[in-house]
């Protein structure tokens, strides 16, 4: 985000932790630890569990690990625009086969030894061997060292390949531990460039952070580029919603990474607490099957689509969901409103125009029972749900918005692993997905591709239009492209875009100067502290 938890996106990583064996971990249970009260000096922040600290070894991420491990680079997070993070400087030549990053003098790891351009050699070989993101950066053929610069060699140019190096899942590690140390101590022992360190790690209950004192950014959204003031942090991983919401506002608790939705209000509301988005992008949508018997006439899913109406839709979600009209979503590079002008002009809500689309497809209801019919049968199908409250909502929404037109739907729940299967075996009418990811191509590959017998009439130039919008190297020329993608798909009639979803941080309003982004970057080098080091209240 960061991956936000977006970087779980909702493909949905799953995470597993091995307890046992931890190199570098402390044995003691310590859950106690975990509702200690705050001290001015020591900032307590709620986070999810973490699977280890070698960034290129593990599946998953999570927010306040980002604390640990910086990107080789940093996005503008209004415009997408590539920042300086790690590297200071970043050019690419103009058939984007050649890359050259920049590592000045004076970047210490914790360890106390300096980042040289080496490191970033031997941190891309060591993740295209063992990372499950290497396929991000494969393109890269060779690299070479001169002076404080790299310089890297594609074999061709992908334009999502920067994003990778935007991201902690491929920060920088020192080549010494890299080659000295096994996998196993690597996981929780070694140290990747970042603005703290792991000092401690109690499985499942909580992990100490120390400030890198040799540390030193290029980022610019940060007027301190230097050491952390917060010099000590403690991520505490096991608790209830309740003890965290209550926490933050009673000061056990600084920061809660994630806001618990149903204590939404009630934080938001506190007069000590700050609330603000963090999360990326993550889009919903269903897929329709165009080969089912009932949907191979375009005609009949185009009055599903207008049958659809996004402000009732609206009105049975919370404020960490809202309707969405395109399919990359306005956290998402390359997000362009012509999408959504293009999907509202052409495929918005309007139930007459359903119902007469239907009429046309000689569906009609012959027996006054609020059905359309043909052939002696109703208009029914099965939408395959997911198991979970967001899904669940939707698919309430949509049976109404349906039923108002005639069209019969029936709902099935089951585990989102379920439904992502059946859509993969062709086992489906209509059902629920969703992708969480703010670069766009990872999407354009999923979009109708699970199963594309069943959802793409045309893959062949359907990925040739993908694949050539992979080789620009022009921003906005890619933002156009992936536009006229969308327009492709929502010309399909096949995929129904439904949710943008959100997420909330917080923490406590005392403590001045973090800086963060609505994609759920967070940052505490600006943090004001006193001669003490103390955080809170300080004048």
């Amino acid at each position: 985000m960061k991956k936000n938890k977006f970087v779980a996106f909702t493909l949905i990583l799953a995470l597993v932790i091995s307890l046992a064996g931890l190199t570098g971990c402390s044995t003691g249970a310590g859950n106690e630890a975990s509702t200690a009260p705050a001290e001015g000096q020591t900032l307590i922040i709620q986070d999810s569990a973490w699977e280890g600290v070698d960034l290129f070894q593990v599946s998953s991420w999570n927010d306040m690990q980002c604390l640990l491990a910086d990107p080789i680079l940093e996005k503008d997070p209004d415009t997408g625009a590539v920042l300086p993070g790690i590297a200071s400087d970043s050019k690419w030549s103009e058939d984007g086969l050649t890359w050259t990053l920049t590592f000045p003098e004076g970047m210490k790891y914790s360890t106390g030894e300096q980042v040289e351009p080496e490191d970033f050699i031997a941190s891309v070989e060591y993740g295209l061997e063992v990372s499950p993101y290497a396929d991000g950066y494969q393109a890269i053929e060779s690299m070479e060292v001169d002076g404080r610069n790299v310089i890297v060699h594609l074999s061709d140019y992908q334009a999502d390949m920067q994003y990778n190096f935007q991201s902690c899942f491929v920060g920088l590690m020192d080549k010494d531990e890299i080659e000295n140390m096994s996998a196993d101590e690597k996981l929780w022992g070694c140290h990747p460039y970042g603005a703290y360190y792991l000092d401690e790690y109690q499985p499942g209950a909580y992990a100490i952070l120390k400030a890198n004192e040799g540390y030193k950014t290029h980022n610019p959204m940060l007027k301190n580029q230097g050491p952390s003031p917060v010099k000590t942090i403690k991520v505490v991983f096991s608790g209830e919603s309740f003890t965290f919401a209550q926490g933050v506002k009673n000061g056990d608790y600084d920061v809660l990474s994630t806001v618990p939705s149903e204590y939404y209000e009630e934080l938001k509301s506190a007069d000590n607490i700050d609330m603000f988005e963090a999360y990326g992008a993550e889009v919903n949508y269903a897929e329709i099957n165009m080969t089912d018997p009932i949907f191979q006439d375009i005609n009949v899913r185009k009055a599903v689509i207008h049958a659809i109406s996004r402000d009732n839709l609206g009105s049975y979600l919370s404020e960490f969901e809202k309707p969405a009209h395109s399919l990359v979503l306005r956290k998402c590079l390359n997000y362009s409103e012509e999408a959504v002008d293009y999907y509202d002009t052409n495929y918005g809500y309007d139930p007459e125009l359903s119902k007469k689309l239907l009429a046309d497809a000689g569906w009609t209801d012959t027996n006054n029972d609020g059905f359309v019919d043909k052939n002696g049968s109703n208009l029914a199908f099965e939408f395959d749900c997911r198991d979970s409250e967001t899904p669940k909502k939707v698919a309430q929404s949509l049976q109404i918005d349906l039923k108002a037109v005639g069209i019969d739907m029936k709902i099935k729940t089951q585990n989102w692993s379920y439904v992502n299967q059946d859509v993969v075996d062709g086992n489906f009418q209509m059902a629920y997905l969703g992708l969480g990811w703010s670069e766009p191509f990872l999407l354009v590959d999923k979009f109708c591709n699970r199963n594309a017998k069943c959802t793409n009439p045309d893959p062949e130039n359907y990925n040739a239009m993908v694949a050539a919008a992979r080789k620009t190297v022009d921003y906005d020329e890619i933002t156009e492209q992936i536009t006229a993608i969308q327009k492709k798909l929502f010309d399909y009639c096949t995929i129904i875009p439904l949710i943008d979803n959100n997420g909330y941080r917080c923490w406590r309003s005392e403590i001045q100067g973090i800086v963060h982004t609505p994609t759920g970057g967070f940052y505490l080098g600006d943090v004001v502290t006193d001669a003490n080091g103390n955080f809170r209240n300080v004048k």
